[in-house]
């Protein structure tokens, strides 16, 4: 008998059969999850692991692949007048050197660890060519935390105004090209800011992206005009307004449910002499803090979470005490809705973990000081700068200095002082956590970071899709918001704390902890560190590439999850190897904590 394979009733059988047997094994296809297909990762998984990554599957939401995971990138410091062969005494920039006997402190092709130099503009190039070609397909966003120019360090070759514009504004070419997906590309005429791009982009400004360095005035001004035109890629266009107020903004990284910060840090930074404090109405670090609890307020009503980000990291010494007491009062009484902060600008892989017991007792201290005992966390905190005695700072004059006296600063007054559990909240809901990450700037290795967090629990079904077409557009806060920033800018009285909208109330009663606490969508689950080994690429050794340092969950971390409580358990056992008497488990664990944190140069043994 001959099957007629062109009939309509055998075609309709074989079409039924596919479809059944694809139904019943729609979860070996596509996983199991509920709510959103999952996509088979297995193929990639060589390539993952390679780097690091974890092989956990991309899931479709709002039209978009979600892979649970996104890059942190910062310091890029290219330097335009970098010249290969030239002295590390030279900041990289003199002539050639040609006696043998000297070239051993001479400059690379892609930039020496532990010489001072800023980077070479193909370290930067190569960086970002690296992660197109590696990460582009493997991350959801991007956060940038600034420092894109050279350090003010050379006399011979000052730094001008018009050559911070257009070093920035080359930088922000780059990330922007680098980021463009296939999607983008076909669309790119429409692809005009953050709002239209596939990975979303989010930058802040860093102490070198302005002239004079550390400067930086209350807007609106000529510079953060300026800075609009230049990352008119990344900031959503409706926040024109905001952004002028200083050049700060976010992004909805995920619409409706995922929002990153760019706090601009220089408002708050002790290095900026342009700025106080964060108590006096006039001065941009309370209207800073004011802005950030509308916004902070909003995210609560549309139950979206959010990562603050910034360049300088909020670190005692780093902030003036007003503004790091705000800070950290913030990130506590938003404990529902911050799931942590991502800086730069220290070069050096760490973390901190912020007291608001702390916080309390020092604006305590401030309101009523004859009833109070202030902590002193500040006044003991090491200065970060490294300063003669013409009090001019040399933190960049060559070899870093004194950055272990910083390390064991960190390890005793912070780790050593984490409480015990039981005084330590709920899910260690007394502390927040800043992460800073390695720099790309070659002060130790370069070193870029992947984030991994849970996207399990994103829902795309028609009733939430509705839920949040029930809130109002963001155009209609943005017009609030500006109404309401208005209402102080005529105000010059210094601001009593206890009425002070630069300061959250108290987070409700019974609100569920966030994803910073404990796990649900949104927690980070692990970061994998990437880092390249200039010796080894200089060398001739290895080709150009960024290469796995360590996971959070591998040895001797060993971290399950990076909740906060899992980082104040770490910071226990750190704090814990300044005893003599401590098992020696936590000595070997401080030891490969300072390695890491000086990204396998062995500056730690350096004795500088």
């Amino acid at each position: 008998m001959t099957v007629n394979m062109s009939h309509p009733l055998f075609i309709a059988i074989v079409s039924l059969v596919i479809l059944l047997t694809a139904y019943e094994n729609r979860e070996f296809i596509f996983g199991s999850s509920e709510g959103n297909v999952e996509f088979d990762c297995s193929k990639n998984s060589d390539t993952l692991r390679q780097f690091g990554l974890s092989d956990q599957p991309s899931i479709k939401f709002q039209d978009k692949i979600l892979h649970g995971r996104f890059l942190h990138i910062t310091d890029l410091h290219p330097d335009g007048f970098y010249k290969v062969g030239s002295s590390y005494d030279s900041k990289c920039h003199g002539k050639v050197v040609k006696n043998k006997s000297q070239q051993n402190h001479t400059a690379s092709r892609y930039g020496d660890a532990l010489s001072g130099c800023d980077s070479p503009i193909e370290l930067m190039q190569s960086t970002l060519d690296w992660v197109k070609d590696n990460l582009l397909d493997k991350i959801d966003f991007v956060v940038w935390t600034g420092d894109n120019v050279r350090h003010d360090n050379d006399r011979d070759h000052p730094r001008l105004e018009s050559q911070i514009f257009e070093m920035n504004q080359v930088v922000a070419d780059l990330i922007h090209s680098t980021f463009l997906t296939d999607k983008d590309k076909e669309d790119q005429e429409n692809v005009i800011d953050n709002s239209s791009r596939d990975i979303k982009i989010i930058p802040s400004l860093g102490n070198n992206d302005v002239y004079p360095h550390n400067m930086f005035s209350p807007g609106p001004t000529l510079q953060i005009r300026e800075f609009y035109k230049i990352w008119r890629n990344f900031v959503p266009e409706e926040q024109l307004h905001v952004f002028g107020r200083g050049a700060y903004f976010f992004v909805e990284v995920i619409k409706g449910k995922l929002a990153v910060l760019s706090f601009n840090t220089l408002y708050l930074y002790t290095a900026n002499p342009l700025v106080d404090n964060c108590d006096s109405r006039k001065q941009p670090g309370y209207q800073l803090f004011r802005w950030l609890g509308v916004v902070l307020e909003e995210m609560r009503k549309r139950n979206m979470k959010i990562w603050l980000t910034g360049h300088v990291p909020p670190v005692p010494k780093n902030y003036d005490e007003s503004c790091l007491r705000k800070y950290i009062i913030w990130t506590h009484e938003y404990r529902d809705v911050i799931i942590g902060g991502l800086y730069g600008h220290m070069n050096i892989d760490h973390w901190i973990p912020l007291d608001s017991e702390w916080a309390y007792d020092s604006l305590a201290a401030e309101v009523f000081p004859s009833e109070s005992i202030p902590s002193d966390l500040y006044n003991g905190f090491p200065d970060l700068d490294v300063k003669d005695v013409d009090g001019v700072s040399h933190r960049y004059d060559g070899v870093p200095v004194g950055k272990v006296r910083y390390m064991n600063s960190v390890r005793e007054d912070l780790y050593a002082q984490i409480a015990e559990s039981n005084d330590s909240g709920i899910f260690s809901d007394r502390y927040s956590i800043a992460h800073v990450s390695t720099s790309v700037i070659p002060t130790y290795n370069p070193g870029i970071r992947v984030w991994e967090y849970n996207i399990t629990g994103l829902v795309d079904e028609g009733e939430k899709r509705a839920e949040n077409q029930r809130q109002p557009p963001w155009s209609t806060f943005f017009e609030d918001l500006e109404v309401e920033m208005a209402k102080g800018d005529e105000i010059d009285e210094f601001a009593f704390p206890m009425t002070d909208p630069s300061l959250p109330v108290k987070m409700p009663l019974n609100t569920p902890l966030g994803p910073a606490y404990v796990s649900q969508t949104f927690s980070p689950l692990r970061y994998v560190q990437l880092f390249a080994n200039l010796s080894a690429i200089n060398s001739g050794e290895s080709a150009f590439q960024y290469e796995l340092e360590y996971t959070t969950d591998d040895s001797p971390y060993e971290m399950n999850s990076l909740l906060v409580d899992d980082w104040i358990k770490l910071g226990r056992k750190l704090g814990a190897s300044t005893d003599d008497q401590c098992p020696s488990q936590y000595k070997s664990l401080w030891k490969s904590f300072l390695s890491r944190a000086f990204v396998q140069t062995d500056y730690e043994d350096t004795g500088i």
